[in-house]
């Protein structure tokens, strides 16, 4: 479908967030990514953002990392883009109800948790505690300044910040993700955990939230391949037995350990 760019947010110095007009609005769940192309330079897999309310516009934020994101990093408002979607396993938000969430993201990994954040703020009385556990490499790292501060006054979540390397005025915490969850306040016999990050956080953290006791089967992972058909079509994504488009990209975590253990040949 076409999409003309309504507006670019720059969220740090690498990282954007698209705000897309796109008719008809396509009915994504949080955890979804779609394929955005760049006429004349390609396609990428990129998570919705955005809140999966109909009212709300669609959004993608990425980090220019490739050809295809620097290209779209130079667009502007009114630029054309071609998307198609909504693809992939979305967060088990259903299945987690009447029960404690825990959302950890490190770095960019905030952005494909934040459609599950915006959906329990708005369902907030489904669920027992919301929990976000966020870190970054530096304070001028940190995505979505204006909505932790939302999230931790306006819609009961607790929310934890750190980062791996302080600046002269952070006056939170310094450390890694993982070191977060010990401390954070929740039941590990009705959490349903929810991460997003680089895959080595991701491992740590599971094991930190194994270790509170939180069960395999409700740790869910994002995993991040490279993608082109998002259909399980053309084999780019294929982790072990499966296609990371079509049978995830959320995994949960009783499968994901061990796909993650396999060597690439």
């Amino acid at each position: 479908m076409p999409a003309r760019i309504r507006r670019v947010l720059r969220d740090t110095e690498d990282t954007f967030t698209l705000e897309l007009a796109v008719r008809p609005r396509p009915a994504f769940l949080p955890g979804q990514f779609a394929m955005v192309y760049v006429f004349g330079v390609g396609e990428v897999p990129i998570s919705y953002s955005g809140s999966p309310d109909p009212r709300e516009p669609i959004r993608h934020t990425t980090r220019e990392v490739g050809a295809v994101t620097r290209a779209m990093g130079r667009l502007g408002g009114g630029a054309m883009l071609g998307v198609r979607g909504p693809y992939g396993r979305p967060w088990p938000l259903e299945e987690a109800r009447g029960g404690d969430v825990v959302l950890i993201a490190g770095g960019i990994g905030l952005a494909p948790l934040r459609p599950a954040l915006c959906a329990l703020a708005a369902r907030r009385e489904e669920f027992g505690r919301v929990v976000l556990l966020y870190g970054a490499r530096s304070p001028s790292d940190l995505l979505f300044g204006r909505d932790l501060q939302r999230w931790r006054s306006r819609s009961r979540i607790e929310v934890a910040v750190t980062v791996d390397r302080a600046s002269r005025d952070w006056t939170g915490e310094v450390g890694v993700v993982p070191g977060l969850v010990a401390r954070a306040p929740f039941d590990p016999g009705r959490t349903t955990a929810l991460l997003c990050g680089p895959e080595v956080m991701m491992r740590f953290t599971a094991d930190a939230l194994r270790r509170r006791g939180v069960a395999d089967g409700r740790i869910f992972v994002s995993l991040e391949r490279n993608m082109k058909c998002a259909v399980g079509l053309c084999g780019r994504c294929q982790l072990g037995p499966d296609f990371v488009c079509k049978d995830g990209p959320v995994f949960s975590w009783d499968r994901a350990h061990r796909l993650l253990e396999l060597r690439e040949v």
